[in-house]
C-alpha cells in the first residue's frame, strides 16, 4: 500500500511540474506573440502569468520589456533588476542588458544609462556581433543617443540573437551553426 501511495504522489508531483511548465510555455509564446503585434498590455498580462508559473530570467526579461513598450518605467527597472539577479540568465542576457540600458536612458538617468549602453554594446558583441552594433558604438562615444533608433537596433539585435538561438538549438542549423558544429570547438 505504501509503494502504490508513493508511486501516486511521484505521478502526481511529476505531472503537476509538467503542467505548469506547459502553462509556462504557452503563457511565453503567446505573450511574445502579442508582443511583436504591439499588444504590449496584452503581452504583459502573458508575461506576469508566466512568473507565477515560473520565476526566470526570460520570462522577466520579457515583461520588462512589455513594461518599458507600455512606458512603464518602474516596472521595467524592478523587472530588470531582479532578472539580472538570477544567476544564469540564459539566452535572456542581451534582452536584459539592453532593455537595462533603454530604461535608464529613458528615465534620464544619463550616466548610469551610458554605462549599461556599454555593457550592452561588451554583449552584444561577444555573443551576436553584427554591423549595426558600429551605430550604437557611435551613440555611445559620442555620448549622444537617438533613442527611437536606439530602441529600434537593440530590438533587433535582440530578436535576431533569440532567433538565432532557437534556431540552433531545434535544429542545429543557422548562423551559430559553424561556430559550435563538432571540429570548431
Amino acid at each position: 500500500m505504501k509503494i502504490l501511495l508513493g508511486i501516486i504522489m511521484t505521478a502526481f508531483l511529476l505531472i503537476s511540474c509538467s503542467t505548469a511548465y506547459m502553462a509556462y510555455r504557452q503563457d511565453m509564446f503567446d505573450g511574445t506573440n502579442l508582443l511583436r503585434q504591439g499588444e504590449y498590455e496584452k503581452a504583459r498580462a502573458y508575461f506576469t502569468k508566466a512568473l507565477t508559473e515560473q520565476r526566470d530570467a526570460r520570462a522577466l526579461a520579457f515583461a520588462a520589456t512589455a513594461s518599458y513598450k507600455l512606458n512603464d518605467l518602474t516596472a521595467a527597472e524592478s523587472y530588470l533588476t531582479e532578472a539580472e539577479n538570477i544567476k544564469q540568465p540564459g539566452v535572456s542576457y542581451l534582452r536584459i542588458a539592453g532593455y537595462k540600458a533603454l530604461t535608464l536612458l529613458k528615465e534620464n538617468k544619463k550616466a548610469e544609462g551610458m554605462q549599461a549602453l556599454k555593457e550592452y554594446i561588451d554583449v552584444y558583441g561577444k555573443v551576436h556581433p553584427m554591423g549595426s552594433i558600429e551605430t550604437v558604438e557611435k551613440m555611445w562615444k559620442k555620448d549622444k543617443v537617438d533613442m527611437a533608433e536606439l530602441e529600434k537596433l537593440i530590438d533587433r539585435h535582440v530578436t535576431t540573437y533569440e532567433y538565432d538561438v532557437a534556431q540552433y538549438i531545434e535544429t542545429g542549423t543557422g548562423w551559430y551553426a559553424p561556430l559550435y558544429s563538432p571540429g570548431n570547438q
